[in-house]
């Protein structure tokens, strides 16, 4: 069992993690190579990019400096470059905002907010998603494809977070009511 979960790592070590790393450093915007497919991209491309960054530390280590040792030792200092180089590619990552997009993340509320202000801002960020919502609906999104394509696909997932916001508001109005009203 444990064999197969050190080779399941080797694997994503191998032919992953440096190169999908390396794409987010490139192209640290969430949609950078294409609205639709970006992370199936980075994803292939990250592939590639582990491949060559492999083939390489191995011609390093072993190619040009003709190290003999045994094969534990030749492995471990694989490991060892491939991790280092995805750390720093890792930093890289983080540093550009690349890796933001791809980490979950918990939107706290700002605790200095009273709950009049975050019921105000929330209100404020529903009424953008209903323009947007609205612009969709709009005859220039009727007769064009194109438009019409980005406004079905668009469509749900804003109306999905004015959902959202709309409990989120509610939320706040009964917390607030229960605490004066009591």
């Amino acid at each position: 069992m444990s064999d197969i979960i050190v080779a399941l790592i080797s694997l994503i070590m191998l032919f992953f993690i440096p190169g999908f790393l390396l794409v987010l450093v490139l192209f640290p915007q969430k949609d950078a190579l294409n609205s639709e497919y970006d992370l199936l991209f980075k994803v292939v491309i990250g592939i590639v990019f582990s491949m060559l960054i492999s083939i390489l530390v191995g011609i390093v280590l072993y190619g040009i400096a003709n190290i003999e040792a045994p094969p534990e030792v030749q492995m471990m200092r694989l490991w060892i470059a491939l991790v280092l180089i995805s750390a720093f590619l890792g930093v890289l990552a983080w540093r550009r905002g690349g890796l933001h997009a791809y980490l979950p993340r918990r939107s706290a509320p700002d605790k200095n907010l009273s709950t009049d202000e975050e019921i105000n801002r929330l209100t404020a960020e529903k009424r953008k998603l209903q323009d947007k919502i609205e612009m969709m609906s709009g005859e220039e999104y009727k007769t064009d494809k194109a438009l019409m394509e980005e406004a079905a696909l668009r469509m749900p997932i804003l109306q999905r977070q004015v959902v959202n916001l709309n409990k989120r508001i509610d939320e706040l109005i009964e917390k607030e009511e229960k605490g004066t009203g009591g």
